[in-house]
């Protein structure tokens, strides 16, 4: 049973990671948009999914309006979990008003905090999202009754009505999820629009010259990016089961997409992927084996973030192109012709 849990556990944390390392390789791989701050829709995320179908549950089920849902967190999940386990109707429901809610509050947030940021030169846009995530972190640490401050809040469940299976109902949707998401990258990133922004990336004033809006598809882009990064968060809280803000860190949830994405090969999907799982299954071996780094000089909490620099320097020395390189469609379309001459 633990080795199931593993595998499980595993396949859920690399389905989140993934969907972080595609919508970076969507900015960046496609487009040309410099973001550290991958976080700050993740956090956004989190937030809501700690503030939202806690407190909803509460009015359906029309528990009592003193009890605050984070002041006296485990009462009342005590109750709504009673409830919950036997009503999956209102469960879905909880679960699929909160991927709304997050997904139209990212959406606007991507979208308004564009205008800023695209007026800026690529490393001020780098570093003023990662400043916006950074302080939304602070923002969330110091609100006790937003996500239940420093200590974190413990939310619902929405496959509480699964028993003792529902970490596997959560972990399935997150996988179903994730291969959706994948698919809507991929028509994408493989029709007219992907070829856009691959025109974008290499020239601006060219993409200009020819009559198309820079900065709007940059807009969308972001926003799009920001709906479905604030979904990953969404998901993630719900599989941990409770929401500390402080643990969204900028070296989690924006630095290692990063060095997923470099080791996997930037502008390319499938070489994202590889760089994902590979990343997230040393990390999990880590996890799990970390008794066995006893001969460390210092404390095995610093090993993650030591190798994350390392690996990137070396990378970035002997494999700048990652481990599929993004193809080329000069190639890729003589193949079609000599093919199609062929048949």
């Amino acid at each position: 049973m633990f080795l199931i849990d593993l595998i499980m556990d595993i396949i859920a944390f690399f389905c989140i990671y993934a969907i972080i390392t595609l919508s970076l390789n969507f900015q960046q791989g496609y487009t040309g948009i410099f973001n550290l701050g991958l976080y700050f829709p993740i956090i956004v995320g989190a937030i809501i999914t700690a503030y939202l179908p806690g407190r909803l549950a509460m009015v359906i089920y029309g528990l009592d309006p003193k009890l605050d849902f984070s002041a006296n967190n485990a009462l009342v999940l005590s109750i709504l979990r009673s409830k919950l386990s036997s009503d999956p109707v209102t469960s879905i429901a909880l679960l699929t008003l909160t991927l709304a809610a997050v997904a139209i509050v990212c959406y606007i947030i991507g979208f308004l905090s564009s205008y800023p940021a695209l007026k800026l030169p690529a490393d001020y846009l780098a570093l003023f999202m990662l400043c916006a995530g950074e302080s939304l972190r602070v923002i969330g640490m110091q609100t006790d009754w937003l996500a239940g401050g420093v200590m974190g809040i413990t939310i619902v469940n929405p496959f509480w009505w699964l028993g003792g299976y529902s970490y596997y109902g959560m972990a399935s949707f997150t996988i179903i999820s994730t291969i959706l998401i994948a698919l809507l990258y991929h028509r994408l990133c493989e029709s007219p629009l992907g070829r856009l922004l691959k025109s974008i990336r290499e020239n601006e004033l060219t993409a200009e010259s020819v009559g198309k809006d820079v900065n709007g598809v940059k807009r969308k882009t972001l926003a799009f990016s920001f709906t479905i990064l604030g979904l990953a968060g969404v998901l993630h809280a719900f599989l941990m089961g409770a929401v500390v803000v402080g643990g969204y860190t900028r070296v989690d949830f924006s630095f290692w997409p990063w060095l997923m994405m470099i080791i996997g090969g930037t502008g390319n999907n499938i070489g994202v992927f590889l760089g994902t799982f590979s990343l997230v299954i040393m990390r999990r071996i880590m996890i799990v084996g970390k008794h066995y780094f006893w001969f460390l000089p210092f404390n095995v909490v610093w090993f993650e973030p030591i190798l994350l620099a390392i690996m990137l320097m070396v990378t970035l020395v002997f494999r700048p192109e990652g481990i599929l390189p993004e193809r080329s469609p000069k190639i890729r379309d003589y193949l079609r012709k000599v093919l199609k001459l062929e048949s």
